[in-house]
């Protein structure tokens, strides 16, 4: 559970504090996840307890806000993988306060070397969209499904995006459930972007092996 001490408002500040993406690379959709957002995602998983197991996953990581945000809710410890080590570099500056309890890799989570963590391990992502290279929010959801039990992910909403997605969670053997929608606000990062802000509707997904959940739709 939180801790009480904290409220979500408090959460969401500490998590605007962080560092951003120095030089961010359009082909990554890098953009630092929205402190709103990212404090909306932790404090669901905390709710669902799904923060305190074995281990927190954030694929696709970047500057580490999702896993600074989890080990600040009560996470045991966590793994930050993400392909860009200049990303890793800014992470590992936002996340040295939780010295000992994470872990930080230089990977692409679309093939990640390794087997499934722990059947007690969450992962807790902002993947790509899909903008820049089409299809790789699904494979980043596959990679997260072969790793964890328990999978929180932020996307685009769409109903046929919806369904797409449900359809994957089904034949990798996870049901899906929304857990909210929301609002997502960009800043203006690189040269073409023409509006000083881009809004748009997101939908925050909880996947979770359907062994563990009681079976589809519960």
């Amino acid at each position: 559970m939180p801790d009480r001490t904290m409220l979500m408002r408090d959460l969401e500040i500490a998590l605007e504090k962080l560092k951003d993406f120095v030089n961010p690379v359009e082909k990554l959709e890098q953009y630092r996840t929205p402190g709103n957002i990212a404090a909306l995602m932790i404090w669901e998983a905390s709710l669902r307890r799904d923060l305190h197991r074995d281990i927190v996953v954030d694929l696709g990581c970047g500057t580490g806000v999702l896993t600074y945000g989890s080990l600040l809710l009560g996470a045991s410890s966590a793994l930050c993988l993400d392909i860009d080590w200049s990303a890793l570099y800014v992470a590992r500056e936002n996340l040295v306060g939780f010295s000992g309890l994470f872990d930080l890799v230089a990977g692409d989570a679309r093939n990640l070397p390794m087997r499934p963590i722990s059947d007690k391990c969450t992962v807790i992502m902002n993947p790509p969209f899909g903008v820049k290279t089409r299809g790789a929010d699904i494979e980043f959801l596959k990679a997260a499904l072969g790793t964890c039990s328990t999978v929180y992910s932020l996307h685009k909403y769409s109903l046929e995006s919806l369904k797409l997605i449900s359809k994957v969670a089904e034949e990798l053997g996870f049901a899906l459930s929304v857990v909210t929608k929301a609002t997502m606000v960009l800043k203006q990062r690189l040269r073409h972007h023409r509006k000083k802000t881009h809004r748009f509707e997101v939908a925050l997904i909880r996947l979770v092996k359907t062994s563990e959940c009681g079976g589809v739709g519960r």
